[in-house]
């Protein structure tokens, strides 16, 4: 009896600290979301729409902030570097 009782006791902790993490790691509002294939759907999709803008966007920034940076560059008098990047430029220029 002793011993059923301590068993018993034992799963009652499990129980109680399983419980307690599933509601620390709110697994009934992932269910609720998962369940919920609209709002899954939608979320994603908007998700995915916003980040191909985002790369969209920096990439227009930093490609156009290096361009910038190689016309500095090209203007300075420095020999070799200014004719290496204006024969990089006649040659895009001419394809």
């Amino acid at each position: 009896m002793r011993d059923a009782n301590k068993r018993l006791r034992a799963l009652e902790r499990a129980i109680n600290e399983l419980t307690s993490k599933l509601e620390r790691s709110r697994f009934c509002d992932y269910l609720e979301y998962v369940s919920d294939t609209k709002r899954m759907l939608k979320r994603a999709f908007l998700s995915g729409l916003l980040r191909g803008l985002g790369m969209a966007l920096g990439f227009s920034l930093l490609g156009a902030l290096a361009i910038r940076m190689l016309e500095l560059v090209a203007k300075s008098n420095i020999p070799y570097l200014a004719k290496l990047i204006e024969s990089l430029v006649e040659a895009a220029q001419n394809k």
